[in-house]
């Protein structure tokens, strides 16, 4: 599954906005860009990097991470590492074609207060491993969804 997505001003994105779409703040900096997500489609704005979601599982949570330089790269480094517990979970990790610092991972849930317990687990997880690296914030996003 790919997703298209457009990071910009709130003011800029809500004129873009129709009723399908979502808007999202960012969770750490309120200063920061907004996250409109445009379709939830097929199309090649990301590719795959490493793992697979179970493709049974009712419920999904997009989480959208937007990095400097220096935080990409740590990124990068922990994606293939056994111990980032983001890859413990059915989790795929895709990064943006045209921007590499850019990446969306979609994992997987069976139920809702899984999916509850991954998202506050999420949120610790990428601020000690990223943030406590860098004093700049980044873009970071969470989105629930469902499959029907």
């Amino acid at each position: 599954m790919n997703i298209t997505l457009k990071l910009g001003t709130y003011n800029f994105l809500k004129n873009q906005q129709t009723s399908a779409d979502t808007l999202l703040k960012p969770l750490f900096d309120d200063k920061a860009d907004h996250l409109l997500i445009k379709v939830l489609a097929e199309s090649g704005q990301y590719r795959k990097k490493t793992g697979s979601v179970e493709s049974s599982d009712p419920l999904y949570l997009l989480t959208y991470l937007k990095f400097n330089k220096d935080q990409a790269a740590i990124f990068d480094s922990k994606m293939y590492s056994d111990d980032f517990a983001i890859n413990s979970k059915d989790s795929e990790i895709f990064q943006k074609n045209d921007n590499r610092l850019e990446y969306l991972i979609i994992t997987t849930f069976p139920d809702e207060a899984s999916l509850k317990n991954w998202r506050s687990f999420i949120k610790k997880q990428i601020n000690i491993e990223i943030q406590r690296f860098s004093e700049e914030p980044f873009g970071f996003f969470l989105k629930e969804y469902e499959l029907r």
